[in-house]
């Protein structure tokens, strides 16, 4: 009992209570040494900043997906995979209403008789009316009716037959009209005979010689003469205005021969591209085509009668002339204004862990101009190709996907920590 009266006393709680200034000292001092030490390594250390992105590795020409236009079932398939093909090879057929051999012999008729205007070939009508050829039947139907519209206007000859009756025609009245000619000459000639015998008469009668009558005579003679003359000069102009008709018909006539021949011409090319184009429509639609050499890829599709869907991708062409390996960035608006030509990629492949196989690296080489939607792409060239940090080479496949961290700037730390805090100070003063 003495002992804790002891301890509660006033001497003994003045020591105890009572931190020696020694120690504030030290303490003080250690926490302002650390505070300085982390305030001079926060300037001499520098922290990068990071954008992440998706990427995709593909090579300069990409490959190519061939995507089904319809439903329906693959009736023809013709390549297996991994199969070499060039541009234009046919791989497969889907099930439509058409035959698709009579299709292809349909095309290949339609590229021999090309129709000309120049009047020099004769339009084809020797094509096989017995063609299945389901949405294209009636474009076809429309072809072959306007080239038997044609090959009946050429048979026909109407225009021919009308010309040469025109042509004899005009023969008839020239001959008609040298006969006339012939006659007027005969009347010119007896007519001056008889104006001869009028004025001999008119000198006679006038000196007493004749008498009245006999005169009155003479000059009814030569007027029924020159009557007789002029007559036949009206004839002679009107035969020559028929001719001259007639050879306006036959102007007339090759006119509307030349027209009505053009007219079905325009109508067997129209109806021709027409038909070529639908043509064209069905093969795009029930047609899966290479669009550049390489290999073909098969997907999920291995076999004929299998099912596909509108937008289904079917194969996939590799292409066989493209070494170069492109990585495309797609890079979004937030912070896109810090990304610049040059800076350093770190690349992350999904089919390789970084953590297993290290990174690739590179350096953004283009920036696109205007945006894709909210994105930007980017082109990103590997410094070391497929070799990672960690010396391993990877192996490269189509279309691998993964994270492109862009090193956009190195900060120091200094920076990062007090220039948000520079920022709030400028705000509240400028406020």
């Amino acid at each position: 009992m003495s002992d804790n009266i002891e301890l509660r006393s006033e001497s003994v709680q003045e020591i105890l209570g009572k931190m020696p200034s020694w120690i504030v000292r030290v303490g003080s001092g250690l926490v302002f040494l650390v505070v300085l030490i982390l305030v001079i390594g926060s300037w001499f250390f520098s922290y990068p900043e990071i954008i992440a992105a998706k990427l995709v590795l593909t090579t300069e020409n990409p490959p190519a997906e061939l995507i089904s236009r319809v439903n329906g079932k693959i009736v023809d398939l013709r390549v297996s995979d991994n199969q070499p093909v060039h541009s234009g090879d046919l791989l497969a057929v889907i099930e439509n209403p058409a035959n698709f051999e009579d299709i292809f012999a349909l095309r290949k008729q339609l590229h021999h008789d090309i129709p000309q205007l120049d009047g020099r070939e004769q339009i084809s009508t020797d094509i096989n009316q017995n063609y299945r050829l389901g949405e294209v039947q009636a474009s076809f139907n429309a072809y072959l009716k306007t080239c038997s519209d044609y090959k009946r206007f050429v048979d026909l000859k109407y225009h021919e037959k009308k010309k040469a009756s025109l042509l004899q025609k005009r023969s008839n009245y020239r001959m008609y009209y040298n006969r006339q000619y012939k006659q007027r000459t005969i009347l010119e000639q007896e007519l001056a005979i008889v104006s001869k015998e009028f004025n001999r008469d008119s000198l006679l009668y006038t000196r007493g010689v004749i008498s009245k009558s006999e005169y009155q005579k003479a000059e009814k003679n030569y007027l029924q003469q020159s009557y007789a003359f002029h007559g036949s000069r009206s004839t002679l102009s009107a035969t020559q205005i028929q001719i001259n008709e007639v050879d306006q018909a036959i102007i007339d006539l090759d006119l509307d021969q030349e027209n009505k021949r053009k007219e079905l011409l325009d109508q067997i090319l129209h109806t021709y591209d027409n038909l070529t184009a639908q043509i064209d429509i069905w093969e795009q639609n029930y047609l899966i085509k290479s669009p550049i050499e390489g290999s073909v890829s098969f997907n999920r599709f291995w076999s004929a009668n299998q099912n596909v869907k509108q937008g289904e991708k079917v194969f996939t062409v590799l292409p066989s002339d493209s070494t170069r390996i492109v990585v495309r960035v797609d890079l979004g608006m937030n912070r896109s204004g810090k990304v610049k030509l040059g800076q350093r990629v770190n690349i992350k492949l999904n089919n390789y862990p970084f953590t297993e196989y290290g990174m690739l690296q590179g350096i953004i080489r283009s920036i696109s101009e205007v945006p894709d939607g909210d994105n930007y792409s980017l082109d990103v060239e590997l410094s070391n190709g497929l070799v990672t940090n960690y010396g391993i080479e990877l192996k490269f496949a189509q279309k691998i996907e993964g994270v492109a961290e862009i090193i956009t700037e190195d900060q120091r730390l200094f920076q990062r920590v007090f220039n948000p805090l520079k920022a709030l100070l400028k705000e509240h003063v400028v406020k």
